[in-house]
Formats: C-alpha cells, sequence, structure tokens
C-alpha cells in the first residue's frame, strides 16, 4: 500500500536524522555529543540521560537504527517494537504540560507560552509517536502469535503449531477494521510526521 510506505519513509527519514543529528551536531537547537555538558537543557530527564553517559547515546542508537530499517524495508515489524519505547518516552517528555496548564490557569504564564507548550506536544511528540503506533497497526499480523495468552513452545525439530507465522494467519484489515478508519488513521499519521519531518528539516545547518 503506498499510504503504508509513504508513512514508513517520512518516519524512517525522520529517525535517521534525528539519530544522526547526535553524532553529526548539524542541527544546533538539539542534543549532539559535542555540545557543553552544562549547556542548558528543554528537559532535565534528557540532561540526566545524557549525564549517565550511555543511556541518551543508546536511545539514538536505536533511533538510527531504526530509521534505516524502516528505509530499507528490513525487520520493520521488530525495530517498530524495539523503537517503541523510544517513541513513548519522546512524547511523554513533551505531553507533560500539566505544570504550564495550572500556571496558566493561575494566572503566573501568558497564552503564548501555554500555546507553545501544546505546539511542543503535537510537533514534538504526537507527530512521532502516531505514524509508529499506525504502522503496528498495519504490521498486527507479525505481531499476532507473541499475543498468545497461552503459548506452548514446540521443541527443536517439531512443526509450529498453525497460525504461528503471519503467513498462516489471515489478514485482519478488511474483516476486522474497517477500511475507511483504517485510510484515515493513516493518512492523519502520514501528515503530522510529513508536517514534522518538514520543520526538523528547516533546522539543518549546511556547513
Amino acid at each position: 500500500m503506498k499510504l503504508v510506505l509513504a508513512t514508513r519513509l517520512v518516519l524512517g527519514v525522520f529517525y535517521v536524522l534525528s539519530g544522526a543529528n547526535w553524532f553529526l551536531g548539524f542541527m544546533p537547537m538539539l542534543p549532539h555529543v559535542g555540545m557543553p555538558p552544562d549547556m542548558p537543557m528543554k528537559h532535565a530527564v534528557i540532561a540526566e540521560m545524557i549525564q549517565t553517559g550511555w543511556l541518551f547515546q543508546c536511545a539514538k542508537v536505536i533511533e538510527l537504527a531504526f530509521g534505516m530499517a524502516l528505509l530499507a524495508n528490513r525487520f520493520v515489524p521488530l525495530m517498530l517494537a524495539v523503537a517503541l519505547p523510544v517513541a513513548f518516552i519522546t512524547f511523554m517528555l513533551d505531553a507533560l504540560i500539566l505544570d504550564d496548564l495550572g500556571r496558566w490557569l493561575a494566572g503566573t504564564e501568558d497564552s503564548a507560552a501555554m500555546r507553545a507548550a501544546v505546539a511542543d506536544m503535537i510537533v514534538g511528540g504526537l507527530c512521532v509517536l502516531l505514524p509508529h503506533l499506525w504502522l503496528i497497526w498495519c504490521y498486527f499480523d507479525y505481531y499476532r502469535p507473541a499475543l498468545s495468552a497461552r503459548a506452548d513452545p514446540a521443541a527443536p525439530g517439531e512443526r509450529r503449531p498453525e497460525g504461528a507465522t503471519a503467513a498462516t494467519i489471515p489478514p485482519h484489515r478488511s474483516s476486522i477494521w474497517p477500511r475507511r478508519l483504517f485510510l484515515a488513521s493513516g493518512l492523519i499519521a502520514f501528515g503530522f510526521q510529513a508536517f514534522n519531518l518538514w520543520l526538523f528539516l528547516g533546522m539543518i545547518r549546511l556547513k
């Protein structure tokens, strides 16, 4: 399906750029390995992850590997599952706007700052998580065997139980989920990530 291909490609480009930026630093507004260690961060959690010396770096390696897998169309279902925690944490860091909301309701924060916090939640978090979840939906047949409530592993050399591979599982999109809802959610997910990628590319500074 062309929509799946387009969503996979725009998300892949985004993750390759995000992961590579940590090592190459071509987007000065985002964290990269060459920045001063005492440079203020948008989120204290990110600063702590960087100071561990490995946690933030691992996340960036996963992002880079995930983006390359999406672009090459290799091990996509596996990498979607592996990179999901990174996408979810990214969303949560930008979705924590309760403090901003409280200050705005108390009158200590103006509407412009509140709108900026909401925009950051949408652009920085939702635009990445939404297409990620939609692609997991697209490849859901590959996860069905792993979702068995009770699974008895076959001994080495024995045949797998019927239905244990995606090739033997019937397509689900036309029977369980309405096709129009599937396409509409895909278009929304693709639109969010395409917009996010456009903003992302605008931050690149070529030396």
